[in-house]
């Protein structure tokens, strides 16, 4: 059986990287501002990228506007909005995340603005030298998952069981963006990740190919929010995912449009 030292040369040690489930961003992208309540998007993690684009557009379209951006975990959004936050605009990397809050009224007519899948990355030092989920399977190298109230980590679970994958020892993430960066820096030798993350990473991952984990998709919804109270700006805002302009963004990402 192969072993770590097998695989690495050395292990690169270095302070954890401290990642907050929640980020709340003033655009920087906006105009002059009204001095009024910003729009307030809450978006999944893995969707925060293409987020900022459409954020550029829509400033364009409306230099007045200034938009605010709450960053974190399609289930930690979730349980925010269920606790009385307020929102404009609602992203969910889960359909069912969504419906659940459909069903409680507080967004309203939710449609799937993109599609993603399941990716296996591998840490740089790593990268080319582990190659296949049996070397992964057969090892103890160090992964990483997302949290299970986060839908990259209930597909990451999903996957590992149909293949008899053991992570009873994986680090778990707040969010993607954190498996990512711990890989990234090779704080971890492989993180179960989005199909997005690979493709878009600048980062020299390995990344492994057919391995099936592309078998497990996820849905983002979009919707805007019952009580928002910038309801036509926050309508202006979600019609730009369907625009020409919203798809190129999306696919440039590394997302399918459904």
């Amino acid at each position: 059986m192969k072993n770590r030292e097998n695989f690495r040369s050395r292990w690169r040690a270095g302070r954890l990287l401290l990642l907050a489930s929640i980020v709340l961003v003033s655009s920087a992208l906006s105009g002059c501002g009204s001095g009024s309540q910003p729009l307030r998007v809450f978006v999944a993690s893995s969707f925060a990228g293409v987020v900022d684009r459409i954020v550029a557009e829509h400033v364009r379209l409306h230099p007045d506007t200034d938009v605010e951006l709450n960053v974190a975990s399609s289930g930690t959004l979730m349980t925010q909005l269920k606790e009385g936050a307020d929102a404009d605009v609602v992203i969910l990397a889960s359909e069912s995340y969504m419906g659940q809050l459909a069903e409680s009224g507080l967004v309203r007519r939710p449609r799937i603005v993109a599609l993603n899948s399941l990716g296996i990355a591998v840490s740089p030092s790593l990268a080319g030298q582990v190659t296949s989920m049996d070397e992964i399977r057969d090892s103890d190298l160090q992964i990483a998952i997302c949290v299970e109230s986060a839908p990259c980590g209930v597909l990451a679970l999903a996957y590992a069981s149909s293949i008899g994958l053991d992570l009873a020892s994986a680090t778990r993430e707040p969010n993607v963006r954190a498996v990512l960066a711990k890989v990234e820096r090779d704080e971890v030798d492989v993180g179960f990740v989005y199909a997005s993350d690979l493709r878009s990473s600048t980062a020299d991952l390995g990344r492994l190919m057919e391995s099936g984990a592309e078998r497990h998709t996820t849905s983002y919804s979009l919707a805007v929010a019952t009580n928002s109270t910038r309801a036509q700006e926050a309508r202006d805002f979600a019609s730009l995912f369907e625009s020409e302009t919203g798809s190129d963004v999306m696919v440039h990402f590394g997302f399918e449009l459904p």
